[in-house]
């Protein structure tokens, strides 16, 4: 599983970093977090063009150390309405990595590394820019649970086809410009309830993009020192523009968010036996009931495997 789990001691002390962090990296407007977190898309500027290690060079140094698992590329240029996750083998018209590193331009060529904070040069980065964020949220959405980040680089015209990911997003800019178009996750007409407690759910694949939803998207072009803020599974398209892009994206969770997963994993369970639960966010008490009781159920199935498995020996 990609990304790691925060413990109660490592946020902690990730809130403690954050908070007496002289020089930022993230600079946040206080109303508009207030405002928007969670709720809707927001710009905010940051320092990472200042930043050494996130220099080309550099980034393909990363890529040639850590595990080639880690890192995913094919072609920058396909279909914004692609499917995800089967796009990196189907676009990948025969690239191997050493042959995307040294002609990335010229095959027109799009890489993601994945969880670049494993590198033992990349972590302190990326954990310091994690501390950043919980200090700044905390007081509405206490207690990073887990966290998982990504290093975009793409050549010119490259596209990340629209899909929604199970958590929040801070997408920084670095170089080169992309234009994010973002999507209201609590439309219906974008995702019905029951796609989102089947999103949560794991059950089956990502809701596709429909030509109809177009109209609804938000649109940000970022420039190097912007990023933009993505609420809980905010579906989103990126496009690059005409030059080399890299950027990062700052992936999480916390405990509201694992509460409400946790709901949408109910729904899912009752609509399998045939009932029709109310959606997640219309009433808080009944969000944390089916919480409890999907956890509850959750517990009772890892005592049962156990069980049959020590029985079976």
């Amino acid at each position: 599983m990609l990304g790691r789990f925060v413990s109660a001691r490592q946020y902690t002390d990730l809130l403690a970093q954050g908070r007496a962090e002289a020089a930022p990296m993230l600079k946040f407007e206080p109303d508009t977090l207030l405002s928007c977190y969670n709720r809707k898309p927001f710009l905010l500027e940051h320092r990472l063009t200042e930043h050494p290690a996130f220099s080309l060079a550099q980034l393909f140094a990363l890529c040639r150390r850590m595990p080639s698992e880690g890192i995913l590329y094919r072609i920058g240029n396909i279909p914004g309405d692609a499917e995800l996750e089967s796009s990196y083998d189907r676009y990948k018209h025969g690239l191997t990595l050493e042959e995307t590193l040294d002609h990335f331009e010229e095959k027109q060529a799009y890489i993601c590394i994945n969880n670049p904070e494993l590198d033992a040069e990349f972590r302190p980065v990326i954990e310091g820019m994690l501390a950043e964020v919980a200090a700044q949220i905390d007081s509405l959405d206490p207690w990073i649970s887990w966290y998982s980040t990504y290093i975009f680089i793409s050549t010119r015209n490259s596209v990340t086809p629209y899909h929604m990911d199970r958590e929040m997003n801070f997408l920084l800019q670095i170089r080169g410009t992309k234009t994010v178009h973002l999507w209201d996750p609590s439309d219906n007409e974008i995702m019905t309830p029951a796609q989102k407690d089947l999103l949560l759910a794991h059950a089956g694949g990502r809701p596709p993009y429909r030509p109809s939803i177009e109209s609804k998207a938000v649109t940000y072009t970022l420039q190097p020192g912007l990023g933009v803020h993505h609420p809980f599974i905010a579906p989103h398209r990126v496009h690059t523009g005409s030059e080399l892009s890299i950027s990062l994206a700052l992936t999480f969770r916390t405990r509201q968010s694992d509460m409400w997963t946790d709901a949408h994993r109910f729904n899912t369970r009752m609509r399998r036996i045939g009932l029709h639960p109310g959606p997640v966010g219309r009433n808080v008490l009944m969000d944390h009931a089916k919480c409890k009781l999907a956890r509850i159920g959750q517990r009772v199935h890892r005592q049962l495997a156990v069980a049959n498995g020590e029985s079976s020996q």
